[in-house]
């Protein structure tokens, strides 16, 4: 009940942003499950950098909307997932955005490795990075 009188209580763009954000989570859950990621990296949009405070604001806004998304989904949404669906959102508005994807040994050792994506609008993460260690493999 505390959760829903929250969302009530927010504005009206916010939870259209929420709806938008609850429905790319989905579409890149279902994207990522069902095509070869490489077909999934080809239907992402690369835009030319523009950054500028309105854009920053924007990003700022759909991270908060995704990390909302997460926190209610029923689905498990992984960090790609999230990275992806903040990413067509960013699109939709012609902000560009870089899809970091990293890596991190795990407790010094080369066995066991830990995979990790994020993304980022100018200097602010929209989807956080993390703990720290993992080094950048991919830029998209």
């Amino acid at each position: 009940m505390n959760r829903l009188l929250s969302f009530l209580r927010l504005p009206m763009r916010e939870k259209a942003l929420f709806a938008e954000a609850v429905a790319f989570l989905f579409y890149a859950k279902l994207q990522l499950f069902v095509l070869p990621f490489k077909d999934c990296v080809k239907k992402l949009k690369v835009l030319p950098p523009a950054t500028t405070s309105a854009n920053l604001n924007e990003a700022q806004a759909i991270g908060r909307a995704i990390s909302r998304a997460n926190k209610l989904a029923f689905w498990k949404n992984r960090c790609l997932v999230s990275s992806f669906a903040a990413r067509f959102m960013l699109s939709r508005r012609n902000i560009a955005s870089v899809l970091y994807l990293g890596l991190r040994f795990e407790n010094d050792t080369q066995f066991k490795i830990n995979a990790h994506a994020w993304l980022m609008v100018g200097d602010v993460f929209v989807t956080p990075k993390g703990n720290d260690g993992y080094k950048e493999i991919f830029r998209l």
